[in-house]
């Protein structure tokens, strides 16, 4: 009976590889270093992360995630975090302008803002800059403002790059 399962699992991975290797090319990604920005008071931190690729349609990427601190430690925070973001294909803009993101107290990891259509294969460049994180809370009738009591924080220009498409 082992001896049959293994038959049969190795038929299977035999099976798969193939067509796996026939249908689907390699994804590439460029990403800018993860960095931690903190607010001039040093009670609000923000994870700043962006990445450009072609896995599952070219798009830029940010991954981001809110803090605030405490007496004792950091607690996760909703943030909304805005700026201003550009694509290039070498010099050519491709796609720009401002955006906003609604950030979760688990963080975000978004590239629906960022999608863009391939120009041909190149180096592609996703800049942020301007960007700012501001905590928020929610308050009795269910609508997000600013935390009270936690600054701003201005998080650091990122620039990510990629030869794709």
């Amino acid at each position: 009976m082992a001896r049959t399962l293994l038959a049969g699992l190795f038929v299977l991975v035999a099976g798969a590889v193939p067509a796996q290797a026939a249908s689907s090319r390699l994804s590439v990604e460029g990403c800018s270093s993860e960095r931690d920005n903190r607010s001039p008071d040093n009670w609000t931190s923000a994870t700043w992360k962006i990445c450009i690729g072609d896995y599952g349609g070219a798009h830029g990427q940010a991954d981001v995630k809110c803090w605030a601190g405490q007496t004792i430690g950091w607690n996760a925070s909703r943030c909304l975090i805005t700026g201003q973001f550009e694509i290039r294909k070498g010099n050519e803009v491709i796609k720009s302008g401002p955006f906003a993101l609604d950030v979760p107290l688990n963080g975000a990891s978004t590239a629906r803002p960022f999608r863009f259509y391939c120009q041909g294969h190149g180096e592609y460049t996703f800049s942020t800059t301007g960007v700012q994180g501001t905590l928020l809370q929610t308050d009795s009738d269910g609508d997000a403002q600013a935390r009270p009591g936690y600054q701003s924080v201005n998080i650091a220009d990122a620039t990510a790059t990629v030869t794709m498409c």
